[in-house]
């Protein structure tokens, strides 16, 4: 029987770590978080803070632990993720006000702040350039097996056991990748032997903090990468705040809300690998142009068909869209990256992603108090048709940049 080799054993583990910690993470939050923070007495603004408390850590300290990771390596810095996403679920016991809740809330943040991009550049760094858009949305399917897992395995429990059961099912998830993610690196040798296709963890050139800081903000193509993942995880965020709240205005139940919150991560699932390989093969722009527009489409609908039954076929449109979206976005952030800054660049494009899904939540909660859901899941397909017009802008000014250089 063929051996693994080093790399792909490596992109393998940190898979499986990431489904285990996204499987905890998501079932903290979806579908119960806005139900358990309105019943400690939070209103729609407070709940949208509360949802969005936990991607402030990634503004702060995304950049930080990608440059960490190209200077010194990942696997302190996966670890120390790990410990955070192990203890934080157990303080949710402990939540007795909004304040409180905000406060965990912001704790379990660096845990993902931390592990995302670091895991985004060990894969792309072991992967050939043509197979990056590939691999990096295989990595990312693992992640969203484990959170589309999550909302239906959290309606579940909390109609057998509470609160408390959700909690201490997230925790277990998290000590699981934990001991895994520990015996991997004590028993393996990967991190010294396999050598990196591209340059970027721990062989990075040692520039100065702020003046790499700053050369990775100004590099106009990583920041454009950068907003675009802004307005998909704006959107994402705010629409897993508010649907739950809106399908209970319908008549749903909880454990119906968690399996149709579910479903639209199915088509993720499926499909966000093949989108990967077809951008490596098609290019990054049009496939993003085409999830931006499916997205758009999709929120009109939802806006204006109140059916429960015509929310499921839209669910499942909106999460192919969004994989089509970001099946490009880490590839493309990958590809500009100039060499020695992989985790850094990464770094930055999940700093930008949680931009957008810190200020999503509270802002599209503000829109639904004073025009209902509808009107906010408007205003996110509002948002998808502009960001479709600035791509469509790149796009175009990348052909004709062709063309000249022909």
């Amino acid at each position: 029987m063929k051996k693994i080799p080093k790399g792909l054993r490596m992109i393998l583990m940190i898979g499986c770590c990431g489904a285990l910690t996204i499987f905890s993470s998501t079932i903290s939050k979806s579908p119960i978080l806005p139900i358990f923070a309105k019943s400690l007495g939070a209103d729609g603004a407070q709940i949208g803070w509360i949802a969005s408390a936990s991607t402030v850590p990634g503004i702060l300290i995304s950049y930080v632990a990608g440059d960490l990771a190209d200077r010194f390596g990942y696997r302190k810095i996966m670890i120390g993720s790990l410990l955070v996403f192990s203890s934080a679920p157990f303080l949710y016991l402990l939540v007795q006000t909004p304040l409180e809740l905000g406060a965990v809330r912001f704790y379990h943040g660096f845990a993902t702040a931390a592990f995302g991009p670091v895991a985004m550049a060990v894969v792309a760094a072991f992967s050939p350039k043509d197979h990056t858009g590939q691999n990096l949305s295989l990595y990312s399917s693992a992640t969203l097996v484990g959170r589309a897992l999550a909302p239906a395995a959290g309606g579940v429990l909390y109609q057998f056991g509470g609160y408390s059961f959700v909690y201490l099912t997230a925790g277990a998830a998290a000590l699981i990748a934990l001991a895994s993610a520990a015996w991997f690196f004590r028993r393996s040798e990967d991190e010294k032997n396999a050598a990196p296709v591209r340059p970027g963890d721990g062989g990075g050139e040692k520039v100065p903090f702020f003046r790499k800081l700053w050369g990775v903000l100004s590099y106009r193509p990583l920041f454009f990468v950068g907003m675009l993942d802004a307005c998909s995880y704006f959107a994402y965020g705010a629409f897993e705040m508010i649907f739950p709240l809106y399908a209970e205005q319908l008549g749903m139940s909880k454990t119906e809300i968690g399996l149709l919150l579910g479903m639209q991560l199915v088509g993720m699932i499926l499909f966000k690998p093949l989108f990967g390989r077809a951008s490596d093969r098609l290019g990054r722009l049009p496939m993003m142009i085409a999830g931006l527009l499916t997205c758009t489409l999709a929120f009109f609908l939802l806006a204006v068909l109140r059916s429960v039954f015509a929310m499921i076929p839209l669910i499942l449109v909106y999460g192919l869209g969004f994989a089509l979206i970001t099946a490009s976005t880490s590839a493309l952030a990958a590809d500009v990256a100039r060499a020695g800054q992989l985790g850094a660049s990464l770094g930055i494009l999940s700093t930008l992603m949680d931009v957008g899904q810190t200020f999503g939540p509270p802002a599209i909660g503000a829109v639904s108090d004073l025009c209902g859901y509808n009107g906010g899941i408007g205003m996110l397909g509002i948002l998808f048709l502009l960001a479709a017009a600035g791509c469509v802008a790149a796009f175009l000014k990348q052909r004709k940049a062709d063309r000249i250089r022909k």
